[in-house]
This record gives C-alpha cells, structure tokens and sequence, in this order.
C-alpha cells in the first residue's frame, strides 16, 4: 500500500510541475543592433554589430527561447545592410519578430516602402500570439519626417500633422496614426475577450519621460491603460535602457546593443504573475511581479 501511495505521489508531483512549466514562456529580446558598415563613432560600434547579432543568435538557438524580439533600429543606414543582418537572423531556430524603428527608414526614397517586407513582417504593425500572451507590435513611424517616401499621401499627411501637432518636438521619434490606435483598440479588446495577458513591442517609449517619447504618448497611455491585461510595454530607442511602472504596466526599455564592446540582449520569461529579464552583457536584470 505504501508503495502504490509513493508511485502516486511521485506521478502527482511530475504531472504538477509539467504543468507548472507549461505556464512560463520564455522569448529573447534585442534592441538597436544598428548595424552599418562603417567607422565607429565615438561609443557607436556599428560593425562589431553584426558579430554580436551571430553571437546572440547562437546563444538563443541553444536556449529554451521560442521567439526573438528585435524593437527597431535593425541597421543605423543603408537598405543593403539589411540583408547582412538578414543572413545572421536566417540561421536563428525560432521566428524572429521585427519591430520598426526610426533607423530602419534611413534608406533612399525608394526603398522605404520595402523595409517591412525585407524584415518579413507582415504589415508595419500586427500581432501575435504565443501560449497565453498577445503580443502587440506598433509602429512609431506611422506619422514621422522620415518614414515615408517624399511622394507619398502618407508623407504629406505626416507633414501635416506634424505642422498642426508636432513641429516642436523631436525629428528623430514619431507617433501612431489614427487608423492604427482604432487598430489597437480593436486588439486589446480581442485579447481581453480572450482572457490573454498582453506585451506591447515599440521601438519608442511612452514612460518615462524623457526626449526618445512617441509624439502622441499621451493619447496610447490613454489606450493602453483602459485594458488591464496589458502587462508590459517593451521598447528601445533610448540606448542606456530605462524602467518605470504606472498604472499597473511595466515600462521596460532595453539597452542597445550598438554601443558596447560586449553586448546586450536578454532572456525574458513570463508566467502568470512574473516578468524576468534575464540580462546578457550590458542588459540589466530584473524580476517584476504583476
């Protein structure tokens, strides 16, 4: 009798904690590889990117990560530089979700409109699920000085908002459109219905305050904390990295990998009430509850 009670518990602690592993996810998250092939300037490393990018690729492939997250700046200029990247990325054993930044757009004209399909995604914004977690992709070029070829309808319109809204404010960050914040209300309540915690991936953060904010950062905190299963909102941009926490979301901003001699990306997994950052080289860790 004994020993039938022990082969049961022994059976009832296996299927617990093969349950317990099925609710956390793990995903790798990079920022600002910025890759160009040219001088460095000043702590800007842009060639030594493309070796950290093969490095972390190999790190993450050898992992329990079952997505990467690139937050924008793939390359600092240069639309060719993209299929360098292109060929480290390929070698990666998990999909490898890009999010746009204001970087990614410093190419000649003609080649703008062809940065998103040269990343793979989808559209300039989409989203994605993984186990229990939608992962909400923006994009912060939507109206922007750059993002745009010059003969566009969208460039033209971005003129004029920036001239109505936005002419004082910083020409390196950019906003969300209306179209896209009626997407992603239409999302965050998809997910809600769902019952699916949310992470929002932006190339420009909204909180903190600082210089590197979405112009309309108001407005999407407005959106974003109307829904209570937003979680977290991962960005780039600024290259130091920042952490702030305001109405029940995790404002996470993650240190470019372009100016270190080492390198930064991270492993971050998820459960039901943890976020952990896990930092490799310059990437701070941390474990944030929720």
């Amino acid at each position: 009798m004994k020993n039938i009670l022990f082969i049961l518990y022994c059976l009832l602690s296996f299927f617990c904690c093969k349950s317990f592993a099925t609710d956390m996810t793990t995903v790798a998250v990079i920022a600002d590889c910025q890759f160009a092939d040219k001088e460095p300037a000043g702590a800007r490393l842009y060639r030594s990117c493309l070796s950290k990018l093969d490095s972390a690729v190999q790190q993450i492939n050898n992992s329990e990560a079952v997505a990467v997250f690139h937050l924008g700046d793939f390359i600092d200029e240069g639309f060719s530089n993209l299929q360098s990247l292109n060929s480290v990325t390929k070698q990666s054993s998990v999909p490898f979700y890009h999010v746009l930044g204001n970087h990614d757009f410093s190419v000649e004209d003609k080649y703008k409109r062809d940065v998103p399909k040269a990343l793979g995604l989808p559209s300039r914004y989409y989203d994605f699920v993984i186990g229990e977690w939608r992962f909400v992709v923006v994009d912060g070029n939507d109206i922007s000085h750059y993002g745009w070829p010059r003969n566009s309808k969208q460039h033209a319109l971005s003129q004029k908002l920036i001239s109505e809204k936005y002419s004082d404010l910083p020409h390196w960050n950019g906003g969300l459109g209306e179209k896209q914040l009626e997407w992603l209300v239409a999302v965050l309540t998809e997910a809600d219905h769902n019952k699916e915690k949310v992470i929002i991936l932006s190339h420009f953060p909204i909180f903190p305050f600082d210089r590197h904010l979405l112009w309309n950062h108001q407005q999407v905190m407005e959106v974003i904390t109307k829904f209570p299963n937003v979680k977290a909102w991962f960005n780039g941009h600024n290259h130091e990295g920042d952490y702030a926490y305001k109405n029940g979301v995790h404002f996470i901003t993650f240190s470019a990998m372009l100016d270190t001699e080492r390198t930064a990306f991270s492993f971050v997994k998820l459960s039901d009430s943890i976020i952990e950052v896990i930092g490799v080289g310059k990437q701070k860790s941390m474990k944030l509850a929720f």
